[in-house]
């Protein structure tokens, strides 16, 4: 069974400070459905930021959708990032997405960057009933 995992306060970026220092990250992407900016970060674990304006959209409803898929693709990736500081930044493309595009989206923009450990590969169900 995995661990469960949480979304603490500790794992986001709130202070504006921290976002202006993003600003000049080493490792800025942006692809279909999202912009990133990745910076190696001191402590034990990753945090993460999202900022989703009025320029994403005017109705708070799909800003806070956005926000939501981001947040969860960040929970589920966590496990699996070295420390480090970013910030997730929606695109209007996001709005007809769903987790798994977004998800796979971040998996695919943070892989070059190094801080996204690679997911052990598993044998697939044949392989299984090979071994005894």
């Amino acid at each position: 069974m995995s661990p469960r995992l949480r979304l603490r306060k500790s794992s986001k970026l709130q202070r504006k400070a921290e976002f202006e220092r993003l600003k000049s990250a080493p490792y800025r992407r942006s692809g279909r459905f999202l912009a990133l900016s990745v910076a190696p970060g001191e402590g034990r674990f990753a945090r993460c930021g999202v900022i989703c304006s009025r320029k994403y959209s005017l109705l708070a409803v799909e800003r806070n959708r956005a926000r939501r898929l981001l947040w969860e693709s960040f929970r589920l990736l966590s496990p699996r990032l070295l420390p480090c500081r970013m910030v997730l930044v929606p695109r209007r493309q996001m709005k007809k997405a769903g987790l798994a595009a977004v998800m796979a989206e971040v998996e695919t923009l943070l892989t070059p960057s190094g801080v996204l450990i690679p997911e052990p590969s598993r044998p697939s169900p044949q392989e299984e009933k090979t071994q005894p």
